[in-house]
C-alpha cells in the first residue's frame, strides 16, 4: 500500500517540478513514470527557465551539466530573409539548447532528493475518489494506492483527467515530423531556427553531442505519406527549405535514425481541474514551437499545480478555480498571438496547410 498525499501521473518536467515543490511544502508525494526511451523534441529553454530551475533547487547543477547557451532566434518567416531575435539585452540572460534525457534526470534525482517516491511504471488504473480520498486496488503492475489529490502530468494523453470526463479543446489540429542530425563539423551556432515552407514550418536548434534536432510542423495528412517516415523522404522535404537546408549542409550533418511523426496540435482541456485533482504541463495545454515557450511552460506549470493544490489542503477553495483561470487566459493569450503569426505568412495562401490557418 502506497499512503500519500498526491500522487502524480508522470515523471516527466511538469510531473518533477510538482513533486519537487509539494515535497518541498511537506506533502507525501508518489510519482509514477517511466525514463523515455526514445529521444523527444523539447530541448530549448527560455530566458525565463532558470528562475524556475532556482526554485526547483537544480540551477547549479544544471548549469554545470553540459548543456549548450541558444544566445538567439531566428526566423524566416513572412519572407526568405532572416530576422533575428537575441538576448543581448534581455536581463534574464540568455535560454539553452538542452540534453533532454539528462535534463529529466536531473530532475527526477531531485524530486527523489526531495522526498518525492519514484515509482518506476506505469500509474495505475482505476483510480476512484471515495469520501474525499483517492484509492486503487493492488494488481500485477502496481501496489494498492491511497492519496488526497492526483496530478496528471502524462502529457498530450491526460490520461487521467481524460478518465474524469475532461473534454481536450483543439485549437489547430498539427503533426511533427521529428529528425535527428549528426554534424560532422563542429556546430558554431548557438539559435534557434524557425523557416516557413509550403508544407509549414521548419524547426532546429543545436543540442549537445554534435547534433541537430529537426521538426517539420506540418498538416496530418502528411503522417498518411510512408516515404516521409524515411531518411530520403525527410531529405526531399528539407529540399524545399533554404536556411535549414543550408544550416545541416554548412555543418556536414546527416540524418540518423528514422524519422517519426508526433503529435503537435494546439489545445488544452476544457477544465485543467476538478475535486482533488489537477493537470499540469502537456496534460493541461500544448503549445506551438513559434511560442518560444516549451519547455519552460512544463515547469511553470507544475510550480503553479503544486501550489494550488497545497493551497486548497490548507482549504482555500479558490485555488483550484483560479489556477484553471490562468491556464485558460494563458492560453487564450497565446492562440490570439499565434493566429497573427500565421497570418504574417502570405507567400503560399493557396497551400492547405496555410489557408486553414488563415481562415481562422
Amino acid at each position: 500500500m502506497i499512503e500519500a498525499d498526491v500522487v502524480v501521473i508522470g515523471a516527466g518536467p511538469a510531473g518533477c517540478a510538482s513533486a519537487i515543490a509539494l515535497a518541498g511544502a511537506g506533502l507525501r508525494v508518489a510519482v509514477f513514470g517511466r525514463a523515455h526511451a526514445a529521444e523527444r523534441v523539447g530541448e530549448s529553454l527560455s530566458p525565463g527557465a532558470p528562475a524556475l530551475l532556482d526554485r526547483l533547487g537544480v540551477r547549479e547543477g544544471f548549469l554545470g551539466d553540459g548543456h549548450l547557451p541558444c544566445h538567439a532566434n531566428a526566423s524566416a518567416w513572412g519572407s526568405a530573409t532572416m530576422a533575428w531575435h537575441d538576448f543581448l539585452r534581455d536581463p534574464r540572460g540568455h535560454g539553452f539548447h538542452i540534453d533532454r534525457a539528462r535534463f529529466e534526470a536531473m530532475l527526477r534525482a531531485r524530486a527523489a532528493e526531495a522526498g518525492a517516491h519514484l515509482i518506476e511504471g506505469d500509474a495505475p488504473r482505476g483510480l476512484l475518489r471515495e469520501d474525499g480520498v483517492w484509492r486503487a486496488e493492488a494488481n500485477a503492475a502496481s501496489p494498492a494506492i491511497r492519496a488526497r489529490y492526483v496530478i496528471d502530468a502524462s502529457g498530450r494523453a491526460a490520461s487521467f483527467a481524460r478518465s474524469q470526463g475532461e473534454a481536450r479543446l483543439i485549437a489547430w489540429d498539427q503533426v511533427a515530423l521529428v529528425a535527428f542530425a549528426r554534424a560532422s563539423r563542429p556546430i558554431d551556432e548557438a539559435f534557434t531556427l524557425i523557416e516557413a515552407v509550403r508544407e509549414g514550418f521548419w524547426y532546429s536548434a543545436p543540442v549537445p553531442g554534435g547534433r541537430f534536432v529537426l521538426a517539420l510542423f506540418t498538416d496530418a495528412a502528411l503522417h498518411h505519406a510512408p516515404s516521409a517516415r524515411t531518411a530520403g523522404g525527410t531529405g526531399a522535404l528539407l529540399d524545399a527549405s533554404m536556411h535549414t537546408r543550408r544550416r545541416l549542409e554548412a555543418h556536414g550533418a546527416t540524418l540518423e535514425g528514422a524519422p517519426r511523426f508526433v503529435d503537435a496540435s494546439s489545445a488544452r482541456l476544457a477544465t485543467p481541474y476538478g475535486p482533488g485533482w489537477v493537470a499540469a504541463g502537456d496534460a493541461a495545454l500544448t503549445y506551438d514551437p513559434i511560442s518560444a515557450h516549451g519547455l519552460t511552460l512544463a515547469l511553470r506549470t507544475g510550480i503553479d499545480a503544486a501550489r494550488a493544490l497545497v493551497a486548497d489542503a490548507r482549504g482555500d477553495a479558490t485555488a483550484l478555480p483560479a489556477y484553471g483561470a490562468r491556464l485558460t487566459r494563458a492560453f487564450d493569450d497565446y492562440r490570439r498571438e499565434a493566429l497573427r503569426v500565421y497570418r504574417s505568412e502570405q507567400r503560399w495562401p493557396d497551400a492547405p496547410y496555410w489557408h486553414a490557418r488563415h481562415a481562422r
